[in-house]
């Protein structure tokens, strides 16, 4: 009798973690809202302003994490998408932008080769946080998604396998 009561228990546990795992994605997903630069603070709008320089400003989200808010914008300059992390106070926290296996440093792109194989590179983000560079490449290795951060020297410092997702978005970073 003791074994039901036990199972029972531990299904209902299993229930309420699950709930609050969706509860928390759902969090996550009110917490970022899409704005316009007006109603950003006046120094994120200086910041994101002198990144876009004279390029069009796609679309500005505001995102709450771990107790603090954080800005960031999308722009294309001269075709390629390019986004900046933006804090509440307009320091400029990380940016990002896609470059071509050509554009990385020769060590991340051997790096970045070894990875694919005989697979194909799909994207290369270049990304800048704190004064340091690091790469995130996307592969496609016999129909599987991988991905990898690769630090500046080849690096790598993470890889991961990615499972198809139909109708996930345009490939933008969550």
């Amino acid at each position: 009798m003791q074994i039901r009561y036990i199972v029972s228990g531990i299904a209902a546990l299993a229930l309420v973690g699950g709930l609050a795992v969706n509860a928390s994605a759902d969090e996550k997903a009110k917490s970022e809202k899409e704005l316009a630069i007006a109603d950003a603070p006046a120094a994120v709008q200086a910041a994101i302003k002198q990144f876009a320089g004279s390029n069009a400003i796609e679309k500005i989200t505001k995102e709450s994490e771990d107790n603090k808010v954080i800005y960031e914008a999308s722009v294309k300059v001269d075709g390629t998408k390019q986004s900046v992390e933006v804090s509440a106070d307009g320091t400029v926290l990380q940016t990002e932008k896609t470059v071509a296996l050509k554009d990385a440093p020769a060590a991340v792109q051997a790096a970045i080769k070894k990875l694919a194989g005989a697979g194909t590179v799909d994207e290369i983000v270049e990304e800048n946080a704190g004064g340091k560079k690091t790469y995130e490449a996307a592969v496609t290795i016999d129909g599987k998604k991988k991905e990898a951060d690769i630090a500046a020297d080849g690096t790598i410092q993470e890889d991961e396998e990615k499972s198809e997702h139909k109708g996930h978005g345009d490939g933008d970073k969550d």
